[in-house]
């Protein structure tokens, strides 16, 4: 078993490796040196597109110190006459004595903010120069994070330490003002945390000042205060997804040329289970990624000198795994369903997109709000800023992610079959032969169908308060009823339908009932098992309130009932013909519900 899929996995590494020949991987070495000489040569020489694009007339040579040291700047050297009419050779800006003079365009607009900015850098780069910290900058800023409450949440709900999120506060500590509260004897002392921090030489305020583009600014004098990045993660998403993004195109394209030419039939003759091959062709690639991954997260962190720095890039390794999986999942099934390489193109966009969608603008929320922790990516800025990650956040988080992504491996390799892989079947078919496969089973059932759709459902509604969340609450909360409710009564009625579709139950009235029984049942129980593991994090929310409607037990399980029954009793009346006019039948009457359950939030 195990040397099977082994086998397909060494096939499938080195047949992807011979891609590219001998030509093509000189040429691309080639084209990485030159990109990275350029890069270190820019960084080097200081290159910029901003060089010298204002013009500034000086009519005293003191002043060329202050311009040198701004590069937007080029300045010619005049007498004092020539200088009042600079706009006769097109300069921008003009300095005689004391005094700036601005021309009458936006450019030279531009160019006095610029110079207002150069001459305030020019003033702290004198003071720095005294070599005496402490003196030259007598007031400190320090940066703390404060818990702040949320004010998303319903009424009378309780805080929990996982709807607070963090604020930002600054504190001026004017160390060197006697009297002043805070006075500690020496001038710029900054107490972060258990430690006082107290620059004294030059070293050490450049230490402060140059750190890295993620890393947070904890102290500052208050002309180079700078607020936080609001949108970080976005950074953070960008460097982890985008290579994901790029191997999974090589794996989708590996799976569908094997079906255009015809060479995966090879590989189903070989005495192999489908299982094995899927295996097989996923690990090389999922290696690969999760190399890539661990080279991004140490390049963030840096090289681990602890235990506790190695446990953190695992962790954060942990975080990205499931979106790796997942992504590679979409793929495998996009690949199989796909009849061409431009459906597949189509399919992987859009995909992609909606699954980056899922990732970026949680995260965009991260350190405000407790939706945030929907996206794995808040996980991994929270690790790298060197927070904790709650357990029951972890999974919240990343649960949907590994029940979905082996749903979908599963539901494809029972596909992954000659009838299905070389042949112009309509995708709804192929999908609808997934589901069969499933009921066909001994142990195949619409009451564990249910259950297993009940992460689909569950994501499709995580990414639908990422849609709806910034409308008013009201309005948000109708449409977030309305969607739910159709993919909840669309999941738990298409195993009846694909039942009395491809004839595997008569359709009966007392099949539809006892189907349905078993339907809601299966997703009743599969709800509630996932709202306990997951939904603490948003669970006093009113989206989380949409999610899991309170703790009402026997009602909700005769509604499961009540609307995939009005399904299949529309299917016993009109056949399978009219299954999408019966999902929304049912999707009425289960939104009247929820929102009659919910008035709360509306009146």
């Amino acid at each position: 078993m195990m040397a099977g899929w082994f086998t397909i996995a060494k096939w499938e590494l080195l047949r992807s490796k011979l891609k590219f020949d001998i030509r093509s991987m000189i040429m691309l070495t080639l084209s990485l040196i030159l990109v990275i000489i350029a890069s270190y040569a820019a960084s080097q020489t200081g290159m910029s597109m901003n060089q010298k694009i204002y013009l500034a007339a000086v009519s005293q040579p003191e002043v060329q110190p202050i311009i040198e040291t701004d590069q937007r700047f080029d300045y010619v050297l005049v007498d004092r006459y020539t200088d009042s009419n600079y706009y006769e050779y097109n300069a921008d800006v003009a300095i005689i004595g004391n005094n700036v003079y601005l021309g009458d365009t936006r450019k030279a607009a531009s160019a006095g903010d610029a110079l207002e900015n150069t001459f305030k850098t020019y003033r702290e780069l004198v003071l720095t120069a005294y070599n005496d910290v402490n003196n030259s900058h007598p007031v400190w800023i320090t940066v703390h994070d404060l818990e702040r409450p949320q004010d998303f949440q319903l009424a009378g709900a309780e805080e929990t330490a996982e709807n607070i999120k963090r604020g930002a506060n600054t504190t001026v500590y004017p160390g060197n003002i006697p009297g002043a509260e805070g006075y500690t004897g020496r001038s710029g002392s900054v107490k972060t945390g258990s430690s006082t921090i107290s620059p004294e030489e030059i070293a050490a305020l450049d230490e402060m000042q140059g750190r890295a583009f993620f890393e947070k600014q904890t102290i500052a004098t208050p002309s180079n205060f700078s607020p936080p990045i609001p949108f970080t993660a976005i950074l953070y998403a960008f460097l982890f997804i985008f290579p994901i993004y790029f191997i999974s195109q090589f794996y989708s394209t590996s799976l569908m040329d094997e079906r255009t030419n015809k060479k995966g039939e090879l590989v189903l003759a070989a005495p192999l289970t489908g299982r094995d091959v899927v295996i097989g062709k996923t690990v090389p690639y999922l290696l690969i990624t999760m190399i890539i991954q661990t080279a991004i997260t140490i390049y963030i962190l840096g090289i681990p000198s602890t235990f506790a720095d190695i446990e953190r890039i695992f962790l954060v390794l942990a975080a990205i795994f499931p979106v790796v999986l997942l992504f590679f999942a979409l793929s495998f099934y996009s690949a199989i369903l796909s009849r061409s390489f431009k459906e597949l193109t189509f399919a992987s966009v859009f995909l992609s997109v909606i699954i980056s969608g899922y990732l970026f603008f949680p995260a965009m929320f991260a350190n405000i709000h407790a939706i945030s922790s929907i996206s794995p990516i808040t996980l991994i800025v929270r690790l790298i800023e060197n927070e904790a990650v709650l357990t029951n956040t972890y999974l919240f988080s990343t649960l949907p992610f590994y029940f979905v992504a082996i749903s979908v491996y599963t539901f494809g390799t029972f596909i992954f079959r000659e009838e299905d892989l070389f042949t112009q079947k309509a995708i709804s078919g192929k999908i609808v032969d997934c589901f069969e496969i499933f009921l066909s089973y001994p142990y195949g059932s619409v009451f564990l169908l249910s259950i297993i759709f009940i992460p689909f459902v569950y994501m499709a509604q995580l990414m639908l308060i990422v849609m709806l969340f910034n409308l008013p609450l009201a309005y948000s909360i109708i449409a977030m009823i309305l969607l739910s409710a159709m993919a909840e009564e669309l999941v738990k009625s298409i195993g009846i339908y694909t039942l009395f579709k491809r004839k595997i139950a008569d359709i009966t009235l007392r099949n539809a009932i006892k189907y349905s029984i078993l339907s809601g049942a299966g997703f009743f129980v599969g709800e509630k098992a996932v709202a306990f593991l997951t939904l603490a994090p948003i669970a006093s929310s009113a989206f989380g309130s949409v999610m899991t409607m309170g703790t009402l037990l026997l009602i909700p399980l005769f509604l499961h009932i009540t609307t995939v029954l009005i399904s299949s009793l529309v299917m016993y009346k009109r056949g399978t013909h009219y299954y999408l006019v019966s999902v929304v039948l049912a999707t009425l009457f289960h939104s009247i519900y929820n929102i009659v359950i919910l008035r709360g939030l509306f009146f």
